[in-house]
């Protein structure tokens, strides 16, 4: 009988240790079950993280408690960013710079060239000026009939250059057409023509008489990417604004 009520003292204890376990193992079990049934509401995620600091509370001054707790999580990737580019923008290993763009073609650096030159409109002269004669010779000549050069136009290890040169002078002086191989001159000598019919029958009793010069063009091409080292274009042409030549007959006075 004397020891009653030790056994009854550690019957008490063990039920009180019970009912301390229970609660503390509860939670764990509806943590556990994050995923599951139970707890359909709660973040899969959460367990793993609230389980470790479970862990560690449970391991009192045992070394299980220090290693539940998760580490940091890395970020992840931003947007726009392959594996070989770095978030600051700077090429990761292996993605290195996209290669330069390969130079223009020689044909398109003449096309350029081309395009460039400015050629002058010309200014026609006669001489006698603004009027003549019907079998008087009448000298021609204009202005502009000068060489055009563009700039070089120089793109990686190839200058290309247009030059044009004028050929000659196609003179459209309302009785007739001609064409002279220069400018002409005020004395007549290399380019003139001599009038038959007067303008009197003409709108406003004039000849409109324009000049168009015809220019050779060729280009050149220097340097180690050039695909040719030269060629010729077409020709080009500018005319004048048409000028009025007026043409008379010669008076002749007979005396008896």
């Amino acid at each position: 009988m004397s020891h009653t009520p030790t056994r009854h003292r550690a019957a008490s204890g063990i039920t009180v240790a019970a009912a301390l376990l229970s609660t503390l193992v509860a939670p764990a079990q509806a943590l556990a079950d994050g995923c599951g049934g139970a707890n359909k509401g709660l973040d899969c995620n959460l367990s793993g993280v609230t389980g470790g600091r479970g862990g560690g509370g449970g391991g009192g001054t045992g070394g299980g408690g220090t290693g539940g707790v998760s580490g940091p999580v890395a970020p992840p990737a931003p947007e726009g960013l392959t594996d070989n580019q770095a978030v600051d923008g700077v090429d990761g290993p292996g993605g290195g710079a996209p290669p330069p763009p390969a130079p223009p073609d020689t044909w398109t650096l003449v096309q350029q060239a081309r395009a460039s030159a400015q050629f002058p409109v010309p200014t026609v002269h006669t001489a006698p000026k603004g009027k003549t004669f019907v079998r008087l010779r009448t000298s021609l000549w204009v202005d502009g009939f000068t060489v055009v050069q563009t700039q070089p136009i120089t793109v990686g290890a190839q200058t290309v250059q247009a030059t044009a040169n004028p050929s000659s002078v196609t003179w459209n002086l309302g009785e007739t057409q001609i064409v002279c191989q220069d400018a002409g001159s005020k004395d007549g000598k290399t380019c003139g023509y001599t009038y038959t019919r007067a303008s009197a029958g003409q709108p406003g009793g004039a000849w409109q008489i324009t000049a168009t010069i015809t220019w050779k063009i060729t280009w050149t091409c220097q340097g180690a990417d050039c695909d040719a080292a030269g060629g010729a274009l077409d020709d080009q042409t500018m005319t004048s604004q048409p000028t009025p030549l007026v043409v008379s007959e010669i008076q002749t006075n007979t005396g008896d």
